[in-house]
């Protein structure tokens, strides 16, 4: 009865990932290929990242480019 009884896996939200979901494909690969180029500081991309309607912190961008967030981990 209880064979298959294991920890869920915990998959805790990425901003970076939820905002990914809600754009065209385009749009989505644009945004991960800023978010990960190193070039653009993190404060910067957030704040142009606002001006064109999304809102994502500074400190996200950060955990994804650092891969901290639960998109790099299994």
């Amino acid at each position: 009865m209880l064979e298959d009884l294991q920890l869920p896996k915990r998959n805790t939200p990425c901003r970076i990932r939820t905002i990914k979901t809600e754009l065209n494909d385009k749009d989505a690969v644009i945004l991960e290929q800023a978010v990960m180029n190193p070039e653009w500081p993190y404060k910067t991309l957030s704040n142009e990242l606002y001006k064109r309607g999304t809102k994502v912190s500074d400190a996200a961008i950060k955990h994804h480019r650092e891969k901290r967030c639960s998109c790099w981990k299994d």
